[in-house]
């Protein structure tokens, strides 16, 4: 079972919420402000909201069931929050392949599915480093590599526009490239690998060079 524990300045429990989704297990968790975030997943994925702004007495105000799971949860703006995880079979709990998710979280009671879109990927190191992935709302760049059983590893660049999800770029890489971090500075993006810096107009996402490392 999962619980959540609210503990004061001195480390002594206040407040706790026990038996939440029993047979689950916690994937990722967000606290912003006097509402905590949190999903877990054994079949479908549960994004449930919790009122935490009373120490003593935390509510659990929310719980919206949609199939799959979301490894990584980022406030994107007022009132949304971004999941990237995995699609699920809602009835065999089989994972598939990558997902991104915008949640309309503007009422904590009411949480919805703004919209998700597949990635062609199976494996991202974004799903377990947060490091992995960025995410910026001001410059609305979502970015994080990913690889599938029949592709090279992709360095991927979304957009959220208008309620939905543009892909901006997916720049293939190297098949033997394990670590890719995506940066900008300025005006300039940049893919850094073991091998390579490449890097592109932000503005546009054209390729203006490279610089191979090795």
């Amino acid at each position: 079972v999962n619980s959540l524990v609210i503990l004061d300045g001195d480390l002594k429990e206040t407040g706790k919420i026990t038996n939440i989704a029993p047979g689950e297990r916690v994937y990722s968790v967000r606290f912003m402000g006097d509402t905590a975030y949190f999903v877990t997943f054994r079949q479908v994925d549960p994004l449930f909201s919790v009122d935490v702004s009373d120490p003593h007495n935390p509510k659990i105000i929310g719980a919206l069931k949609i199939p799959g799971f979301s490894n990584y949860l980022f406030p994107y703006g007022d009132g949304k929050l971004l999941g990237l995880g995995r699609n699920a079979d809602e009835y065999t709990g089989r994972t598939g392949s990558i997902k991104l998710s915008m949640f309309d979280i503007s009422d904590p009671a009411n949480v919805t599915e703004s919209d998700k879109t597949d990635v062609n990927a199976d494996y991202s190191a974004a799903l377990y480093n947060h490091k992995a992935v960025l995410c910026d709302y001001n410059k609305n760049i979502i970015s994080f590599a990913a690889y599938g059983y029949t592709a090279n590893q992709t360095l991927y660049v979304y957009s959220y526009e208008n309620g939905k999800f543009i892909i901006r770029l997916a720049e293939e890489l190297g098949i033997d490239e394990s670590i890719v971090r995506p940066l900008y500075i300025g005006n300039i993006f940049y893919i850094v690998s073991e091998d390579e810096v490449k890097y592109f107009d932000i503005n546009t996402f054209e390729k203006i060079g490279s610089i191979i490392l090795k």
